[in-house]
């Protein structure tokens, strides 16, 4: 029997193999039919398949663990409310250097890096190197959770 390197002529080498494979892969992708598109679905079958509002934002907190006059941070946000029944959220990074304020105290938050102060009720700097207050994110109150709007 010939042989070349060892393996009968009969036997491709890895490039002929390789390159064969190739193109059969090539002729199979382009002798497929395109997918049929997909049905159109009904607007009540596609509200019933996704989640509600509610369901879809997490909530930042409870209204039960914000103390009025106080707050707590939440991954990030500094969720407070500054009157009865009066919730807001600001983003918990101080502009000064971006270390999160701690739990506010008597209304006010501080940066536990460079002592900056921020106003509860709207997030005014009172005091500190930073030179603006904190950003404000859009709350709205729903079933007793606090959730950003």
């Amino acid at each position: 029997m010939d042989t070349v390197d060892d393996r009968p002529m009969w036997c491709p080498n890895r490039r002929a193999l390789f390159v064969g494979l190739g193109a059969t892969g090539f002729l199979a992708a382009c002798s497929a039919a395109p997918a049929a598109p997909p049905p159109a679905a009904d607007a009540a079958s596609d509200a019933a398949s996704k989640p509600s509002s509610a369901a879809a934002v997490p909530a930042l907190a409870d209204v039960a663990a914000v103390p009025v006059g106080g707050g707590t941070v939440v991954d990030g946000v500094l969720v407070v409310q500054p009157e009865a029944g009066v919730f807001k959220a600001f983003d918990a990074a101080c502009p000064h250097n971006g270390v999160k304020v701690t739990a506010p105290e008597q209304g006010v938050a501080t940066c536990p890096a460079h002592k900056s102060t921020f106003a509860i009720k709207d997030g005014a700097r009172l005091s500190g190197p930073a030179t603006r207050g904190l950003t404000e994110i859009p709350v709205q109150v729903r079933d007793g959770r606090i959730l950003r709007a």
